[in-house]
């Protein structure tokens, strides 16, 4: 069990760093010391990683998903169509610069909805922790759970 429930073995510090940042700013819920016992260093060095690159001002700023960002992009599709359609008949053509807007926007779109990265694994396991953290028996279940969800994402890395 050991092997598995410190997911920081064989990673670089700032690999460890990096890794519990993002699991501070993805998981609202995490306790500084479970951060620890996940990522394999000390209270005290996530205290310190924490206050040094602000993560506390970082959690508060994440409010861009990737639902979010469809959306917006979505809305600017759609504008650029709408404001095509209100030029005047016989005008209601796509120019070199639309055509190169439409273009963009349809990439940028097709690759959030069809990419699946890291980020995403991650926000899956982590909706899959609070409900485990709501319905396990006991805490040690939901620690069990979290070190093998952490060794998978340890290979994803």
């Amino acid at each position: 069990m050991d092997e598995i429930t410190n997911i920081g073995e064989g990673l670089t510090n700032k690999q460890k760093r990096d890794f519990a940042k993002h699991l501070y700013l993805s998981e609202p819920g995490i306790l500084q010391k479970e951060l620890a016992e996940r990522v394999g260093v000390s209270k005290n060095t996530i205290c310190r990683w924490a206050a040094e690159g602000k993560w506390e001002e970082l959690r508060t700023s994440v409010v861009t998903t990737k639902s979010t960002q469809l959306s917006r992009l979505y809305n600017h599709l759609r504008e650029l169509n709408d404001s095509v359609d209100m030029r005047p008949e016989g005008e209601r053509y796509i120019n070199n610069k639309d055509a190169d807007t439409l273009t963009k926007l349809t990439a940028a779109i097709r690759n959030l909805e069809t990419e699946t990265n890291i980020g995403d694994k991650i926000e899956v396991g982590k909706e899959f922790l609070n409900y485990a953290r709501k319905a396990a028996d006991s805490p040690d279940t939901v620690k069990v759970i979290a070190a093998l969800f952490d060794g998978y994402i340890k290979t994803c890395l």
